[in-house]
């Protein structure tokens, strides 16, 4: 089986491309960073299998495999996304996906379904439609929390104990979440040293790197790249209640900057903070606050 792993993270790529080593019958995986770069791929390579994210730019997964489809190409296609819902995953059952995966998965979980697909690949099996949104794919049915869900992307033990917010003094990352439209209701503020030592665990960079990186207060491309795929993944977990959000966007603040949502945060509808910590790296603070629309 040759399959194509297309998502724009290039950490993520590598992320799957591991979890597949472990999938029997993958004798190859291919990787494209966009949905235009699938589409050259499948016209030139035989692919069996393709697995996309849902979310990428010009060009989204769902976009991407009706494409495929419009054109006649007969292969199994998959989401591997941090989208979740009844609604996502009703739309791509629609399209024509097999399955669809809620990040972080296990490569148990990614191997079930592709056995699935290829066992009887006349029945689609998008992932438990029947759930409430922000529920997806918990197999208690409840929302799962910030340890479970960086674990399950970081591949490695995390704790996170009640702490003060992120500190004004240093650089913090900033991510804002959206509504269905288009309204920043969350936000998610972590301090330089988590956003460092996520985007180098997800790429198995060293510790010391990352601790170099959060003394500078300044990451790099790719290890700020990384840091958005982290963010992109606790939009499971950064709104209070577990209302559906996504990811809109990732900036860094410098020491002392505040955010142009800063006077909103004091009258915020709930404020969690944490110390999170991820085995083997430097610990840092992290803040969710979900905001009124």
């Amino acid at each position: 089986m040759r399959v194509l792993v297309v998502d724009d993270s290039r950490a993520m790529r590598m992320l799957i491309r591991r979890e597949l080593r472990s999938v029997e019958g993958v004798e190859d995986v291919l990787e494209a960073d966009s949905g235009q770069a699938a589409i050259a791929v499948l016209e030139t390579e035989p692919i069996d299998l393709v697995l996309s994210d849902w979310n990428m730019p010009e060009m989204s997964g769902i976009e991407l495999l009706t494409t495929l489809r419009a054109w006649g190409w007969p292969g199994r296609f998959a989401f591997l996304t941090s989208e979740s819902g009844t609604a996502t995953a009703t739309q791509a059952a629609e399209a024509g996906a097999s399955f669809l995966l809620t990040k972080p998965f296990s490569a148990e979980d990614l191997a079930r379904h592709i056995a699935r697909v290829f066992e009887d690949d006349s029945t689609p099996v998008p992932e438990a439609p029947a759930e409430a949104p922000g529920q997806q794919g918990h197999p208690t049915g409840e929302a799962p929390g910030v340890e479970e869900v960086l674990q399950g992307l970081l591949r490695r033990p995390v704790s996170a104990r009640p702490a003060g917010p992120p500190r004004l003094e240093v650089a913090r990352a900033l991510a804002r979440y959206q509504d269905h439209q288009g309204r920043v209701v969350a936000l998610g503020i972590a301090e330089i040293a988590f956003a460092a030592s996520a985007g180098a665990a997800l790429s198995m960079l060293p510790p010391a790197t990352a601790a170099e990186w959060a003394q500078a207060g300044v990451l790099t491309e790719a290890v700020a790249q990384n840091f958005h795929e982290v963010a992109n993944v606790l939009s499971r977990v950064a709104h209070h209640g577990g209302a559906k959000c996504s990811l809109k966007e990732v900036t860094f603040l410098a020491p002392f900057e505040k955010p142009e949502e800063f006077p909103r945060i004091a009258d915020a509808h709930h404020q969690e903070n944490l110390e999170i910590t991820v085995q083997g790296y430097q610990a840092g603070r992290v803040s969710f606050v979900s905001l009124e629309p």
